[in-house]
């Protein structure tokens, strides 16, 4: 006997696979029918992707592809911007990922370059929480984000430490 839920991801990956979604807005997207007659509204609603196809259903195939389609979406839009960035200090093109920085002002994804070594921040998140007072949990993650930071300078210390001692 087969998974239920295998089936809805296999059958939504079809769905996404046959490119029957139209996106309308961030948050709501048109899935056609199997038939091909019609549409299906899927809308992000709460923080819960709602479908039309069936009110009762706690997930369908419609909900699945569009949520695979909009993650897509926003993979394929990171890498895209992230083949034009340069290093804000010396302008190489050689940088890398190396996590995130939480703070009142939001999210900001953190950028190593491989030439001078040095880190910098670009905003990630939408400034829509910018005007809003922040949040206990943003406040705490850029706490934890702070002692993060000097833990690693701590253990760059130690490690230049050690090899210049031998």
């Amino acid at each position: 006997m087969e998974d239920p839920s295998n089936t809805l991801r296999q059958e939504g990956f079809t769905i996404y696979q046959a490119n029957k979604i139209k996106r309308l807005s961030p948050t709501q997207f048109l899935v056609k029918t199997e038939t091909g007659i019609g549409s299906f509204l899927v809308e992000l609603r709460d923080g819960a992707w709602n479908c039309d196809c069936d009110p009762q259903r706690d997930d369908c195939q419609h909900r699945y592809a569009v949520r695979l389609s909009s993650n897509v979406a926003r993979l394929v839009q990171d890498e895209a911007e992230e083949s034009k960035l340069k290093c804000r200090y010396c302008g190489s093109p050689d940088v890398s990922r190396c996590g995130f920085r939480y703070n009142a002002y939001g999210i900001s994804r953190r950028y190593r370059c491989n030439e001078c070594q040095r880190k910098f921040s670009i905003k990630y998140s939408d400034g829509s929480c910018s005007s809003r007072v922040p949040s206990e949990t943003i406040w705490l993650l850029s706490e934890i984000s702070m002692i993060l930071t000097k833990l690693e300078d701590l253990i760059e210390r130690a490690g230049s430490s050690l090899s210049q001692s031998k």
